[in-house]
C-alpha cells in the first residue's frame, strides 16, 4: 500500500508532459491598415470610414506529427467595406475601398519537414508545396505571459524582415501560427515590421484534437512558391500602375 503513492508521484510528470504535444491554439491575427487619404478627402472624416486595423481569429491544431493554421470556425468570411464621396475642385469622386481577407489553409508535416499552403490572391486558389529552410533565431532571456503561459522572447535572423516571436517552452513542439517553426517550444505569440502585424493566442487547449480536425489542404493550382510571389507581384503592380482617375474601386488585399 505505501508503494501506491510513490508510483503515481513518478508517473504523473510523464503524463502532464505526454499531453502537451497535442492541443488547439486560438489566435487572434490583427493587421493595421495604412492608406493615404484620397485627393479632395478631409483626412479627419477618411479615418472614421476606414478601420485602422482588421482582426481576425485563426487557429493551430497540432499534434507531434502535423499541424494545420486556418481561419478559426467561428471567423466569419470575406471582409469590409467603405463607400464615400470626395471633391477633388472639379466635381464630386465616388470611390469604394473593399478590404478582404483571403482565405488560407497552411499545414505541416513536422516529421517530414514539408508545408503545404492552400491561399487565395484576387478569387483564384493555389495550392503551395515546399520545403523551407529553417529558421534562424536569436534567442533572449527576456519572458512574459502569454495565454497563461510563461513564454521567452526570440528574434529572427533574417535582414529582410523584422520578427519577433514568444515561444512556451512548456509546451514541446517547435511549431507556430503560419510560417513560423523551429523554436524549442510552441510560438503563442508574432510581431512582425514592429507590430503592423501581430499573431497572439488568446486560449490554449492541451487535448487530443479531432481526428479530421488535420487535413492537408488540396484546393487549388499546384504551383512553387517563387512562381506564386511572380505571379503576386506582377498583380499588384500592375494594380498600381493602374491610375484612378475619375472613381472607380480600391482593394486593400491582406495577405497570410
Amino acid at each position: 500500500m505505501k508503494k501506491l503513492p510513490i508510483l503515481l508521484i513518478l508517473f504523473l510528470p510523464w503524463l502532464g508532459f505526454a499531453q502537451t504535444t497535442e492541443g488547439v491554439v486560438t489566435y487572434t491575427e490583427t493587421i493595421k491598415i495604412k492608406i493615404e487619404t484620397p485627393e479632395g478627402m478631409d483626412e479627419a472624416e477618411f479615418r472614421k470610414m476606414v478601420p485602422p486595423e482588421q482582426k481576425a481569429a485563426k487557429t493551430l491544431t497540432f499534434n507531434s506529427k502535423e499541424c494545420l493554421y486556418t481561419d478559426a470556425p467561428e471567423q466569419s468570411p470575406g471582409g469590409t467595406d467603405a463607400s464615400f464621396t470626395a471633391d477633388n475642385g472639379e466635381g464630386d469622386v465616388k470611390m469604394n475601398i473593399k478590404m478582404m481577407r483571403p482565405e488560407n489553409h497552411q499545414y505541416q508535416d513536422i516529421e517530414q519537414g514539408k508545408r503545404i499552403e492552400s491561399t487565395e490572391f484576387f478569387g483564384r486558389f493555389f495550392l503551395i508545396q515546399e520545403e523551407p529552410k529553417r529558421m534562424k533565431w536569436k534567442i533572449s532571456a527576456e519572458q512574459k505571459q502569454v495565454a497563461g503561459y510563461l513564454c521567452q522572447k526570440a528574434v529572427l535572423q533574417d535582414t529582410s524582415r523584422q520578427v519577433e516571436a514568444w515561444f512556451a517552452a512548456q509546451i514541446p513542439v517547435s511549431i507556430g501560427p503560419g510560417e513560423f517553426a523551429d523554436l524549442p517550444g510552441l510560438i503563442l505569440e508574432i510581431s512582425m515590421a514592429n507590430g503592423d502585424r501581430t499573431v497572439v493566442a488568446d486560449k490554449v487547449e492541451l487535448k487530443t484534437p479531432d481526428k479530421k480536425a488535420i487535413e492537408k489542404p488540396t484546393k487549388g493550382k499546384s504551383v512553387t512558391r517563387a512562381e506564386f510571389n511572380k505571379i503576386r507581384d506582377e498583380k499588384m503592380k500592375e494594380m498600381g500602375a493602374t491610375p484612378g482617375g475619375g472613381g472607380g474601386t480600391m482593394k486593400v488585399i491582406i495577405r497570410n
